[in-house]
């Protein structure tokens, strides 16, 4: 009974010509959107070096006992490293540029996650290693 009154409602819904024009037209952006100089550019665009060098990522994982010492001891590393651009202190996603490379170290429930990238992989290798001293 119910599916036969909805069936008869969407049956007898009047298609006006006023609603044609509106569903067949193109839809065009008002401003022209400019393309990414390099497919990798908004992933790794503040990196800093650019050319035919693909950027490199680094990643590590440890246990931690809670979050709220894994961003203490995030932060503190990455003041002893020199960090710059540092995200908030009261961040689960403690990230922040040392020298031209990007570092985030990830405090979810009972585990940290590391992660590095940069143009040189010996170099990000190493950072990786050093803020995973910290935990």
């Amino acid at each position: 009974m119910i599916n036969n009154i909805l069936l008869a409602a969407a049956v007898s819904i009047p298609v006006t010509p006023l609603c044609a024009p509106i569903l067949a037209e193109e839809v065009t952006s008002p401003k022209p959107i400019p393309a990414l100089a390099a497919p990798g550019a908004a992933v790794f665009g503040g990196l800093g070096e650019t050319g035919s060098v693909p950027p490199t990522m680094a990643l590590y994982e440890e246990n931690i006992t809670n979050n709220i010492t894994c961003r203490s001891k995030a932060r503190s590393k990455f003041f002893e490293l020199g960090a710059r651009d540092m995200s908030p202190s009261d961040s689960n996603g403690q990230w922040a540029t040392i020298g031209n490379m990007k570092a985030i170290a990830w405090c979810r429930e009972n585990r940290v996650i590391i992660s590095v990238a940069g143009y040189n992989y010996n170099s990000v290798s190493e950072l990786r290693d050093e803020i995973a001293k910290a935990f």
